[in-house]
């Protein structure tokens, strides 16, 4: 449900007509369906899986691919069972598709499910702040999204939190003014007790934790 929700959003912000909004929601929907088929006693496991495992997990996605098909689904559901984890510079998985062979709703439906799994809590950590989420992508590299798509998205998210506070991880509290559009898990922030300018795109050793 969240990443349906999230990838409504995204395809809003994409200026998706009506129908295809709808779709891409249904798709979303079903993405993970593949699960039902992965031993519980794997997917529900807490510790560190073992490479066996992770591979048994990320079959989800042709297993997703096989009980849709089975069951008469449309090709775009069907895509985006087993595409949701493929990415632009082939880096993804099951089959290490590039760039504009992976279906633009699987594309959305990927970021969503990035976003969604960053910003929930794991037995290992807290859940991430926005722009943690947003530093977390532009290391990982931007590459491995649509571009139109994953920039789309991070500026918006970002711009959500115009003059938000936020807390630095030096435990100053501040307040974002200025979205960098080059740099944008790092804006430029005014510190609320001082006054003063902070451009966190110069200071690496600073960086937001969480937004209030």
């Amino acid at each position: 449900l969240n990443v349906a929700m999230i990838s409504r959003v995204i395809g809003r912000w994409l200026r998706l007509e009506k129908p295809a909004l709808e779709q891409l929601v249904s798709a979303a929907l079903v993405h993970d369906i593949g699960k039902t088929s992965v031993a519980p006693d794997i997917l529900n496991k807490t510790g560190k899986l073992t490479d066996e495992e992770f591979d048994e997990i990320k079959k989800h996605t042709i297993y997703g691919q096989k009980l849709l098909k089975a069951a008469g689904a449309a090709s775009y559901l069907c895509y985006a069972a087993v595409q949701h984890h493929e990415r632009f510079d082939g880096s993804g998985y099951p089959r290490g598709l590039e760039n504009y062979e992976i279906d633009d709703f699987a594309s959305i439906i990927g970021i969503a499910d990035v976003y969604d799994a960053m910003t929930a809590a794991r037995p290992y950590r807290a859940p991430l702040c926005a722009f943690q989420v947003i530093e977390e992508f532009e290391k990982e590299g931007l590459a491995k999204y649509n571009t139109k798509f994953i920039l789309t998205f991070l500026n918006h998210i970002a711009s959500m939190y115009q003059n938000s506070r936020v807390i630095l991880n030096d435990g100053r509290t501040a307040r974002i003014v200025y979205i960098n559009h080059s740099a944008i898990s790092r804006p430029i922030v005014e510190d609320v007790s001082t006054g003063g300018i902070i451009d966190l795109s110069s200071k690496p050793e600073l960086h937001i934790t969480s937004t209030l």
